[in-house]
C-alpha cells in the first residue's frame, strides 16, 4: 500500500453485490487512466473479493457485517465488528494518504465512510437505486457530495429539495460497455426470429429460469432465438429444457461480454437492479423487467417503474402466474418490431455514458488546496501505525 506517486489518492469503499462493485470498478478504471492512485475498501464476504483483484486493483477487505435482519446477539456482534473495521479503515486511509473517498453503497461502505469522517477526508456517496438503501441514508449526512442514478433518489437522500450536494449523474459503467454503444455504433433492427436475451443477474435467478421455461409452452418456438444466462447451478437443467423444446438457445452460466449480448438482442428479460437498468439505457434495448421483490426496500421495483413510465419497459411484479404473463408479454412485443424500436429509443433517453467522468470531476473540486499538503500531514501523523 504505497503512498508514493502524484495526483490525488482515491479510496472506493463498499461492495457486496455486483450493483455496488461494478460502478466502483468503472470509477477505478477512469482513475487508473488518469494516473491517479486508487484503493478499494470492501468486506470479506462480498463479490469485491474476486472482482476487484481480477481487474488489477488492490483491495483491503474488512470485517464489515450487516446489522439489519440480525437478532440481538447478531446486532451486537455486527456493532463490535463495525467499530473494529472503522479503526482498521482509518489506519488504511492514513497509510495510503487518501485525498478522497467515494462510498458506493452497501454495508461494506460504512467503515470507510466513518473513517473518512474521522480523518477529515472529503467523502462522496453514490446511490445507484431509485430508493436509497439504509446504509446510504445513514451516511448521507456526512457526505460532501451525493450522486444518484435516478431522479427519485435525490429527494430521499438529500436534505430536502434543492440540496446543493445532490447531483443526478446516472450510474458509472465500465469503459468497454460505454465504448460499445458510442454514438454511431450499429443498432440492430428487430426481425424474425425474435432474439431474446434472458438473465437474472450475475448469479442467475431461479424464478426467471423457471418462468421462461414454462412460458416456452405458450409461445411459437419456431419464431424464437434465445441467449439465457442461468447461473452455474441451473445451466444444465435449463439447457436440456430448451433442447427438448426445440428452441435455438445458447445457455451460459455466466456472461462476460454483456455488450455483445445487448447488441444481439431485440428484447431483454431480466431483473431490475440499478446496474441492469443503466445498461439497458446505454444499450437502448426494450425490456421485460421482473423486479426482485424480497430485497431491501423495494429498490428494484422502483428502478423498473422509471423505465416503465418512459414506455421503455414492461414490468411484471409478483410471482403469481408469472409464466403466462411473461409469455403474453413476449408474444405481444415480439409481433411488433416498431414498438421494440420505440421502447429501445426511450430507454436510450436514460443513458448517462459520462457518469463516471462527471462524478470524478465533481469530487476533484472538493477540498481546494488542502489535498497534497493535508495528505502529507495525515501520513506524518499516522505514520505506519494508525
Amino acid at each position: 500500500m504505497s503512498a508514493a506517486g502524484g495526483g490525488l489518492r482515491w479510496v472506493l469503499a463498499g461492495g457486496g453485490t455486483g450493483g455496488h462493485v461494478m460502478p466502483a470498478l468503472a470509477l477505478a478504471e477512469r482513475l487508473r487512466e488518469a494516473g491517479e492512485a486508487v484503493l478499494f475498501l470492501g468486506a470479506q464476504r462480498g463479490l469485491e473479493t474476486r472482482l476487484v483483484p481480477d481487474a488489477g486493483f488492490e483491495l483491503v477487505a474488512l470485517d464489515a457485517r450487516p446489522v439489519i435482519g440480525q437478532g440481538l446477539l447478531g446486532r451486537a456482534r455486527s456493532a463490535l465488528a463495525l467499530a473494529g473495521s472503522t479503526l482498521a479503515a482509518r489506519k488504511v486511509l492514513r497509510e495510503f494518504g487518501a485525498d478522497r473517498l467515494i462510498a458506493v453503497g452497501g454495508y461494506a461502505a460504512v467503515p470507510g465512510a466513518l473513517a473518512a469522517r474521522l480523518c477529515g477526508i472529503p467523502m462522496a456517496l453514490l446511490e445507484a437505486n431509485a430508493v436509497p438503501g439504509l446504509a446510504n441514508r445513514a451516511m448521507a449526512r456526512f457526505a460532501s457530495l451525493l450522486f444518484v442514478g435516478f431522479e427519485p433518489a435525490a429527494a430521499r437522500l438529500g436534505r430536502g429539495a434543492g440540496d446543493p450536494r445532490v447531483r443526478v449523474t446516472g450510474l458509472p459503467l465500465r469503459r468497454s460497455l460505454v465504448e460499445a454503444f458510442e454514438p454511431g455504433a450499429p443498432r440492430r433492427e428487430p426481425a424474425p426470429p425474435l432474439r431474446l436475451f434472458v438473465f437474472g443477474g450475475s448469479q442467475g435467478a431461479r424464478q426467471i429460469n423457471d418462468a421462461m421455461l414454462e412460458a416456452l409452452t405458450r409461445l411459437d418456438r419456431s419464431r424464437l432465438a434465445v441467449v439465457h444466462q442461468t447461473g452455474g447451478a441451473d445451466r444444465e437443467r435449463v439447457a436440456r429444457s430448451y433442447a427438448q423444446a426445440g428452441v435455438a438457445a445458447e445457455v451460459v452460466a455466466f456472461e462476460r461480454d454483456m455488450a455483445a449480448r445487448y447488441r444481439w438482442a431485440d428484447l431483454v428479460v431480466c431483473r431490475a437492479g440499478a446496474l441492469t437498468v443503466a445498461e439497458l439505457g446505454l444499450a437502448g434495448r426494450a425490456s421485460i423487467l421482473v423486479p426482485l421483490a424480497h430485497v431491501g426496500g423495494g429498490e428494484q421495483a422502483a428502478n423498473a417503474r422509471v423505465l416503465e413510465a418512459l414506455g421503455a419497459a414492461r414490468v411484471l411484479e409478483g410471482p403469481e402466474e408469472l409464466a403466462p404473463r411473461l409469455a403474453a408479454a413476449i408474444e405481444e412485443l415480439g409481433r411488433d418490431p416498431k414498438r421494440l424500436v420505440e421502447m429501445g429509443e426511450r430507454a436510450a433517453e436514460t443513458a448517462r455514458p459520462d457518469a463516471a467522468e462527471a462524478i470524478l470531476d465533481a469530487c476533484r473540486g472538493l477540498g481546494g488546496s488542502r489535498d497534497r499538503a493535508a495528505s502529507a500531514r495525515i501520513r506524518a501523523e499516522g505514520g505506519g501505525n494508525g
